[in-house]
C-alpha cells in the first residue's frame, strides 16, 4: 500500500473512533493490533498496551466519558511507506462539565494495509488531572 493509502486509513479510523463506531473502527485494524499509549509503569489507568478487544472496549469509554462526544483534529501528517505520524488535538467537555483538550502524537505501523501498531504520546499529566484526579 502507498503513503497517501495508508493515511487515509489511519484517518478514517480515528474518523470512526470519535463517531463511536466500534465495528467500522475495528474493521480497520489487524488481528494482532498493539495500541500502546505511552507513560513508565504504567502510572495511570490508560497508560500501557491494548489489544484488538481493549480498543473496543476505550472507544466506549470515550463515548460514555464525553456524550456529545470528543473531536480530534488533526494538525500535521507524515506518512512513509508503512508508517504515518499524525499530530492531533482533542477537544470534548466531560458528562461534568470539564473540558478535555489534549495534544498527541500518533505513530501508527500499517501491515498489508490495515492498523498494526499505534503508538501514542500525549500530555500526561492534563490525562491524569481530568479522568484520575477528578474523580
Amino acid at each position: 500500500m502507498d503513503s497517501e493509502h495508508n493515511k487515509e486509513k489511519v484517518r478514517e479510523f480515528f474518523q470512526r473512533f470519535v463517531a463511536a463506531d466500534v465495528q467500522g473502527a475495528l474493521s480497520l485494524l489487524d488481528e494482532s493490533v498493539v495500541w500502546r499509549a505511552m507513560g513508565r509503569d504504567g502510572g495511570l489507568p490508560m497508560s500501557g498496551e491494548m489489544d484488538k478487544a481493549a480498543i473496543a472496549d476505550l472507544i466506549v469509554a470515550v463515548k460514555d466519558a464525553f456524550p456529545d462526544s470528543m473531536n480530534l483534529t488533526p494538525i500535521g501528517w507524515t506518512a512513509e511507506g508503512g508508517r504515518v505520524a499524525v499530530e492531533m488535538e482533542s477537544f470534548g467537555i466531560k458528562g461534568n462539565g470539564t473540558v478535555y483538550n489534549n495534544l498527541y502524537h500518533f505513530l501508527v505501523i500499517m501491515k498489508e494495509g490495515k492498523i498494526a501498531l499505534v503508538k501514542e504520546y500525549m500530555d500526561t499529566c492534563h490525562v491524569k488531572k481530568v479522568f484520575v484526579d477528578e474523580n
